[in-house]
Formats: structure tokens, C-alpha cells, sequence
């Protein structure tokens, strides 16, 4: 896109990089025009691979036109305004101020640029095309200033940039500091880093080992990721093994790895693997493990965000934050995604122009965007409680190739449950998970390492299964007590809408709906 813009001489490209010196040799590499910046204080022309101070027409005190250097941009301006040149001129502007106070200064004489542009277009007189300003930036375009820029995201380089810098270290240290079979996995372990700190780790990996390791990149680069505190990324542990029931979605996501792997496959039946799932449901019951376990099927890394980690109070900083997480996704993809908490904050019920400037719908915007433009590496998991306030876009078809309904854990499922927190044989499992009926995972994982401490810390032995029904009855399941309106509302419109992730929950719906009663009988505990 950088080259097609400048190629068209659109009159003021605004490029947001961190890599200041490998975005100017990026765009000094496109030949058809001449360049000009302001280096090391001068008006300066790039000839020859370096930037060489220009001599523009002066008047002397006395009068006497003169030709000199000049620091002075007003006068650098002028120059490239009267240039009689065939050859289309491009400005390059760098800033490292904030953007409000660049996109001020440089507002005007966009502006007259993007006139001029107008003005040779409508009478067709390629003579009458301005120079072309290129400001380049450590920060986003502010919004009310993007109708002046075409505006570029270019903060990272390519897998093949990084292949490209490994191997020149290859070379340059005759294969001392890094073996050549290992210049790939090195690259990809640097991806979303700019070059700078790609560069920096490969050397403090080098004083740290005497070669440069992956794993060492990998991790500096995770730090740095979670630093920002709006993206974190990590290794999946869970497993589909370690949760207990969720027959259909298992069997549909294990099958969708196959095509997922196979993409040749897919194409063959003229498929298309599940790329954007939401699984929905009552709190507590698995949501989070699906997503972790999901990743951990395809063997990929485990991205997690949420809106409300790019909320920011400054203007236009929230929507930068939310378009900042795509693209640190895009740039180290393939990778899977999952967005908690989807259904509170993206559900746009508090967002107007009184309450929050606006903010919240922008940010939804830029949400939507961003999921639209994922690469087909990106599996994307959304995970939410509450869709009642969910905008009917966010639901519409193929947003999303699944939507899954996860609900409280039926019988055989609570059993499966209680077996992995329990680990042990000997315990009556029919009697727990009929005395836990209508418990979600949670609260059946909190009620045994209750249980477990209480008896182990005060009379030193393992537990019983009388021990765990003793303290049914004063714990108790608090969601299904507090919200038993808003789980029957979400079981009815699973029925109507959604596919279900558990057969047998399905199969359970009317015994949720009529509420059947149950009654528990305390159990004395057996010292």
C-alpha cells in the first residue's frame, strides 16, 4: 500500500512506525522519486544512499542572492514548492512529538497540498502536482485530523525482514553467533517486534548464551507484549482431556483442526475451516478452559484481550490501543485469539455522545473492523456472559461460523468433573454429583478445595465423600440461587438460536426449565 500511495503522489501520507531509520530506507528504495527531509538540522536532498545538505537561493544583507544551507523549514518548504522538476518530490517530516501538537503544525500546509492535488487532477495538468509530504510518526494520526493523511500502520517488519537481519548476523560473524538451520525459528520468534529491540535481544541473547536462541527472543518478546498491558500471550496448558464433558463442541473443534491443518483438504470439499467461534453461556462453566484448550488443539499461542483493557481516558487513545491489538496480532500470527468478557464490553448500552464522548462506539467500531481484516492464520474465540445488550451486527451471520451455548454441567458431566478434582477411586460420584445438581464447574471446583483444606488442616486425614455432601447444604450453588431468571432466559434462547456445546445439557433443558425441586439432606462428617 506505501508504494501505491506514493506512486499516486497523494499529496500527505501519515505513517505510524517505531522504526524510524528501516521505514526511511523502505520508502528511499521506491526510485521513481527524489527525497528530502530536514538531517541533522539541514535541508537535506538523498543522493547516493545518504542525505547531503541542499543549497537553496538567498539574499545577503546586502542584497546579493546567494546560495546557502538552511535549518529553516518554512524555507525548505518554499524551495520544494518553486522546484521546476519533472521527477514527483516527496517530504519526509519526522516526529517524535505527540501527534496533536505535529498534526497542528502540519495541518496548514497539508491542506494546500491536498488543494493542489485537487486542482492538477480536475484540469488533468500533471505540471500543477505539489510535493508530497511523508510524516513520520511514533504515533496515530488524531482522528480529526485523518481526513487530511492517508494514514499507514507500518510498525513491524515482515518475517521475511527479520529472516533477511539473522542472516546478515550470520554472515557477518561466520555462523559464530547463530547456526544457519536456526535463522527461521529465530524470526519467528521475533515477530510483532520492531527492528530495534529484535536486533537487541538477538545480541543480549548472544552475552547471555554466546549464541542467539529463540527461546530467549520468545521471551523477552512476550515481556515486552505484556508490558503494554492491552495484549497477552501465552503457552495453552489445558487440554480437552482436563475438562470434563462439552461432548460437541470437542468433536467439532477436533475435527476442525484437521481442516485447519490441512487447508488443501478443506479446499478439496469446498469447505472452509471454523475460523471465528462465540461461545456463550452461564458463568462459570468452562468457557475460558474451551479457549485455552482450543489453542492448545491447533498448537498455537494463546492471545488474550479484552475492550476493557484499551479503555484509556485521553481522546482517541482507546480506538489507537484496539487498532494496536490487530495489528500486534496480525504481525505474529498464526495465533488463536480470545476476547473475555465479549458480551459486557462490546455490548455498546452505555456509550453516546453524553455519556462517554462517543468513545465506546468507536472503539466497537474499530472492533468490528479488526475482526473483519484477520488474517485466515487467526482463530478467533470470543467468550461472554452477557449478549442481552449485544448490537445485532455483532450476531449477524458470518460473523461468527459458530455460536456455542455452554450451560450448568449435566449429571454424567459433573461426575466427569468431580473425578479430575478428586483424582481418587474411592469416592461414591453418583451421590456428589446428584448432590451438586444444578453447580457449575466452578462452583464444584471451589466446594472440593474447600472441603479438602478444612478437613486435611484441621483433622489431618483425606477426605470422604460424606465430607463433601456435609458441605453441600452450607455452600450450595450460589449463580444458579442469585441469577436463576437470567440462566433460564439464556437455556431459551440457546434452544431457539444456538447450537450447544454439551448433547447432554440439551438433553437436561426441561429439568432446568421447570425447576424441578431438590432436596438435601445434611450428612454428619465422619471423623
Amino acid at each position: 500500500m506505501l508504494y501505491q500511495q506514493m506512486q499516486l503522489g497523494v499529496p500527505a501520507l501519515w505513517i505510524q512506525t517505531k522504526d524510524f531509520v528501516r521505514v526511511s530506507e523502505l520508502i528511499t528504495k521506491f526510485s521513481s522519486r527524489e527525497y528530502y527531509t530536514m538531517h541533522q538540522g539541514l535541508f537535506s536532498k538523498y543522493v547516493d544512499n545518504v542525505w547531503k545538505p541542499v543549497l537553496v537561493s538567498m539574499n545577503d544583507p546586502e542584497g546579493n542572492n546567494i546560495e546557502v544551507t538552511t535549518s529553516n523549514i518554512p524555507v525548505a518548504v518554499n524551495y520544494l514548492r518553486n522546484l521546476s522538476n519533472t521527477v514527483p518530490v516527496s517530504f519526509l517530516y519526522y516526529s517524535l512529538e505527540q501527534a496533536e501538537k505535529t498534526a497542528v503544525e502540519i495541518a496548514g500546509l497539508a491542506s494546500e497540498l491536498s488543494f493542489a492535488y485537487r486542482n492538477s487532477f480536475m484540469t488533468d495538468d500533471i505540471s500543477k502536482m505539489p510535493f508530497q509530504i511523508i510524516i513520520i510518526s511514533s504515533h496515530v494520526c488524531p482522528e480529526e485530523y485523518k481526513f487530511l493523511y492517508v494514514f499507514i500502520e507500518n510498525s513491524y517488519p515482515s518475517y521475511e525482514d527479520l529472516v533477511e537481519i539473522v542472516n546478515h548476523m550470520h554472515s557477518s560473524t561466520n555462523g559464530e553467533i547463530v547456526d544457519l538451520e536456526n535463522c527461521k525459528e529465530i524470526a519467528r520468534a521475533g515477530l510483532g517486534l520492531d527492528e530495534f529491540s529484535f536486533i537487541n535481544y538477538c545480541l543480549l541473547s548472544v552475552l547471555d548464551d554466546g549464541k542467539i536462541d529463540s527461546e530467549y527472543v520468545y521471551k523477552s518478546k512476550m515481556a515486552n507484549v505484556k508490558k503494554n498491558g492491552i495484549l497477552e500471550i501465552v503457552k495453552p496448558k489445558i487440554s480437552f482431556g482436563s475438562i470434563g464433558g462439552l461432548d460437541n463442541i470437542k468433536q467439532v473443534i477436533e475435527r476442525n483442526v484437521y481442516f485447519w491443518r490441512n487447508p488443501e483438504e478443506a479446499e478439496k470439499y469446498g469447505i472452509s475451516p471454523i475460523r471465528r467461534m462465540l461461545v456463550v453461556g452461564v458463568p462459570g462453566t468452562g468457557k475460558s478452559a474451551i479457549c485455552e484448550a482450543t489453542a492448545n488443539a491447533l498448537n498455537l499461542d494463546l492471545a488474550r484481550t479484552g475492550v476493557s483493557q484499551v479503555m484509556n481516558s485521553y481522546i482517541g487513545q482507546s480506538e489507537a490501543n484496539m487498532r494496536a491489538v490487530f495489528q500486534q496480532i496480525k504481525i505474529m500470527a498464526p495465533l488463536c485469539v480470545w476476547i473475555d468478557e465479549f458480551g459486557r464490553d462490546l455490548s455498546g448500552g452505555a456509550s453516546s455522545s453524553h455519556v462517554d464522548g462517543g468513545t465506546t462506539d468507536r472503539v466497537h467500531a474499530e472492533f468490528l473492523t479488526g475482526i473483519q481484516e484477520l488474517p485466515e492464520n487467526v482463530f478467533l474465540m470470543c467468550a461472554a456472559n452477557q449478549i442481552e445488550n449485544l448490537r445485532p451486527e455483532m450476531l449477524r451471520a458470518e460473523r461468527f461460523d459458530k455460536i456455542f451455548f455452554v450451560g450448568l454441567p449435566a449429571f454424567s458431566e459433573r461426575v466427569a468433573i468431580l473425578k479430575i478434582y478428586l483424582s481418587e477411586k474411592d469416592f461414591n460420584y453418583q451421590s456428589l454429583a446428584q448432590a451438586t445438581k444444578y453447580f457449575t464447574g466452578a462452583e464444584i471446583r471451589s466446594l472440593i478445595k474447600n472441603v479438602k483444606f478444612d478437613i486435611v488442616s484441621a483433622y489431618h486425614r483425606n477426605i470422604t465423600t460424606d465430607d463433601i455432601l456435609s458441605y453441600i447444604p452450607s455452600v450450595r450453588n450460589i449463580l444458579w440461587k442469585k441469577d436463576k431468571e437470567m440462566v433460564k432466559n439464556l437455556y431459551r434462547l440457546a434452544y431457539e438460536q444456538w447450537d450447544w456445546a454439551s448433547a447432554e445439557q440439551l438433553g437436561e433443558i426441561d429439568d432446568i426449565l421447570n425447576e424441578r425441586k431438590q432436596s438435601f439432606e445434611p450428612w454428619e462428617v465422619k471423623i
